[in-house]
C-alpha cells in the first residue's frame, strides 16, 4: 500500500471466467490505460484489477495472464491481484463486497456480479464509482487528470479556451 501513496488508483474487480461483462469492462479499462499513457499520466495513475474467482489459484492466475496478453495491458502501471494459495476462496469476493460490488456464485461455475470502476485519489479517498459499461474512457481520463494533476490540468486549451481568453482581454481593455 505504501507504493500507492500519492498515486491515483483505478480499481476494478473481475471474475476471470466471465465471458460477458468482464471482457467488455477490461476492454474499456484498457482504453482508459491508453488515454492515461497518451496524457503522460502513467507515473501518477495506477490500475489494480482484483480477481474474485473461488476456483483453483493456478487456473485463475493463468486466466489473469491471458487477460493481460489479450488486452495488451501495460504491466508498468497495471497490477492483477489475487489471493494466495493459503488464503480462503472467499477473500477476494468479500473484498469486492467491501467496495460495494457483489460476486455471487450460481453453483454452476458462474458468478453473477455488477461492474464498477472505482477511482481513489492520491490521499487514499474514494472519489468516484462508475457503474456499468457505458462510461466513455476519454471522459474518465479527463477526470483522472484533474485528480492527479489538479483541476486546472484538465482545462481545455482548444477553441473555447481561446475564445474565453479573447473575451477576457476585450473586457479588460474597456
Amino acid at each position: 500500500l505504501a507504493d500507492l501513496n500519492g498515486k491515483t488508483v483505478v480499481l476494478n474487480f473481475l471474475y476471470t471466467r466471465c465471458t460477458e461483462a468482464c471482457p467488455l469492462h477490461m476492454n474499456l479499462i484498457r482504453q482508459l490505460q491508453t488515454g492515461v499513457e497518451e496524457e503522460g499520466l502513467s507515473e501518477e495513475v495506477v490500475f489494480i484489477t482484483i480477481a474474485t474467482d473461488r476456483e483453483d489459484v493456478a487456473g485463475t492466475r493463468r486466466n489473469m495472464r491471458a487477460y493481460g496478453e489479450n488486452f495488451d495491458l501495460n504491466p508498468r502501471n497495471w497490477h492483477f491481484l489475487y489471493r494466495a494459495r493459503t488464503e480462503p476462496p472467499e477473500l477476494t469476493p468479500e473484498l469486492a463486497k467491501a467496495y460495494g460490488v457483489q460476486f455471487r456464485d450460481t453453483g454452476e461455475g458462474v458468478q453473477v456480479h455488477g461492474v464498477v470502476t472505482h477511482v481513489i485519489d492520491p490521499e487514499g479517498q474514494m472519489r468516484a464509482r462508475f457503474h456499468g459499461l457505458k462510461f466513455k474512457p476519454e471522459h474518465l481520463v479527463t477526470y483522472l487528470k484533474a485528480i492527479a494533476k489538479g483541476p486546472n490540468a484538465a482545462a481545455d486549451d482548444g477553441f473555447w479556451s481561446r475564445l474565453h481568453g479573447r473575451i477576457e482581454a476585450l473586457l479588460q481593455s474597456e
